[in-house]
């Protein structure tokens, strides 16, 4: 099986965050030395895929990277896991914050380069936006089913099944089609650590640059957007108290005094 591994780190909070501000193109200008690292669920969906390259050996695993701040070092800390292939990619133009373009971007370079991959594994919040859309955007563009908050996969024979868990239930999903995967972290899918002769060969690696492109969406830019207005708040506030039992009933009792009718 071929999976495909769509990383893209977050701001490491250990440094403090750099000035950022708007060019006249309304795309982003950081100034300073920013740092990124891997976040959680870029941990998680890269050691999903190692395991299920431990448990199979004929599993390729290709992974692509944002490029951003201190991706150099990013991508070395990601190919001391030795991956089949690593590329860093640029998204032109660069819009995180519109989640659409993003997606028809990344859509755009995997139909291209990879439509041969069964399995494409992100990070629950890719983009480093904490909102998760830009996984669910990218399944539709690439006319996949996705199955969210995976926390691992197991292979049962040639078969590959993917858990996540509901409350004390697990569900399984069998990959018997193209799938696209948004994982969440977990005990069981928390990154291990790189052999150190590996951590010393990608000091020396170099890494290939692949480019994503998609015509500039019409509509509003960074630039326009504004603050929200102020609405002010009428009428008076009440606290419930007691457990969660009493709180739902004293709930029910205020909405029947709404007229609201169950």
């Amino acid at each position: 099986m071929k999976i495909l591994v769509l990383l893209a780190g977050v701001t490491d909070i250990r440094f403090p965050l750099h000035p950022i501000s708007l060019n006249s193109q309304a795309t982003i200008d950081e100034q300073g030395s920013p740092r990124r690292v891997l976040s959680p669920f870029d941990e998680a969906a890269l050691e999903v895929a190692l395991k299920l390259r431990d448990a199979c050996a004929t599993t390729q695993i290709d992974v692509l990277l944002l490029e951003g701040a201190n991706s150099e070092n990013l991508m070395r800390s990601v190919a001391a896991f030795r991956p089949d292939s690593l590329h860093c990619l640029e998204l032109k133009p660069l819009q995180l914050w519109d989640a659409r373009q993003t997606a028809a971007q990344i859509a755009g370079l995997i139909k291209r380069d990879y439509g041969g991959h069964e399995l494409v594994l992100v990070g629950r919040e890719l983009g480093d936006l904490d909102e998760g859309s830009i996984a669910v955007l990218l399944a539709r563009k690439l006319g996949r089913s996705q199955f969210s908050m995976a926390q691992s996969g197991q292979w049962q024979g040639e078969r590959l099944w993917l858990m996540r868990e509901r409350g004390t239930c697990e569900e399984w999903l069998e990959v018997d089609q193209p799938l696209l995967a948004s994982v969440t972290n977990d005990r069981r899918n928390k990154l291990r650590y790189a052999l150190m002769k590996n951590v010393m060969q990608a000091k020396r690696m170099t890494f290939p640059h692949v480019a994503a492109s998609a015509p500039v969406r019409a509509g509003l830019t960074l630039s326009q957007l504004q603050a929200a207005p102020v609405i002010p708040r009428h009428g008076q506030c009440r606290l419930l108290s007691g457990d969660v039992g009493q709180q739902a009933k004293a709930l029910a009792c205020w909405l029947k005094e709404q007229g609201v009718n169950p």
